[in-house]
């Protein structure tokens, strides 16, 4: 047996990923939520809270017309489902002090028809950046078509690891190793935002934006475009988000 007097660094070895990017998340101000059983709030059989798993005091509390909807499924891996027509989210209120910068990434599967993943709405009078899919697209776009970008959706029903990011001139769009930019200023967007996971706001009646999916893990960050940085914070949380999804979907 060949044996090698040496450390190797932490990314050289396989099964410490999750710790990782939990250490990665917490260094650069982000929210991940895990779709595991102690990290769901109840109340009765309904879910009422998605609790941030890496150590941040932040709670996600289901969206207004989310009566009980949600449902959880166990695994491994966890996951929520969201169900076609109605809405399964869930929201953190004025996350975003103020949309100059941000990032969504979304580990989840679907048969091409989630709809709604994710959105970073500004208020029903501003604007808001919505990531949804449908159409054999994956695609992210602000509510006045300011700016838009979009992927082909892979067949089958692997699990995708989805990422956008905003930094005030580019939104950019992540899919696997497939990448889309697109250049624009998004008008209404100066003002503190939501996050929402699994819908767009609080209205509803939005069911045609409802569709199907299992969320296994959702993360934000407020102020942060980690596509297309060269801070290399921002470099290594990306590559420990890539490496996480790699060995543990």
């Amino acid at each position: 047996m060949l044996e090698i007097a040496m450390k190797l660094p932490p990314g050289a070895l396989i099964g410490g990923e999750d710790r990782l990017l939990t250490e990665a998340v917490l260094r650069s101000g982000g929210a991940r939520f895990i779709a595991r059983t102690e990290d769901f709030i109840r109340a009765g059989e309904a879910i009422t809270g998605w609790r941030e798993s890496s150590g941040m005091a932040v709670e996600a509390v289901a969206a207004g017309p989310n009566t009980g909807n949600s449902r959880f499924e166990a695994g491994p891996p966890g996951a929520l489902i969201c169900r076609e027509g109605l809405n399964c989210g869930f929201t953190l209120p004025g996350f975003a002090p103020e949309v100059d910068a941000f990032t969504v990434a979304a580990i989840y599967r679907s048969e091409g028809e989630a709809k709604t993943l994710a959105s970073v709405f500004a208020g029903q009078a501003h604007n808001m950046i919505f990531l949804k899919e449908g159409e054999g697209w994956l695609l992210a776009m602000d509510k006045q078509g300011t700016v838009e970008v979009r992927l082909p959706l892979p067949k089958g029903r692997e699990a995708k690891l989805a990422v956008l990011g905003f930094d005030g001139r580019h939104l950019r769009l992540e899919l696997g190793d497939a990448l889309a930019v697109a250049a624009g200023r998004v008008p209404g967007l100066a003002q503190e935002a939501d996050f929402f996971i699994g819908c767009r706001s609080n209205r509803s009646g939005l069911t045609k934006l409802l569709g199907q999916s299992r969320l296994h893990e959702v993360l934000f960050w407020p102020d942060r475009c980690l596509p297309g940085s060269d801070d290399q914070e921002d470099v290594a949380t990306l590559a420990a988000l890539r490496r996480h999804f790699r060995w543990a979907y």
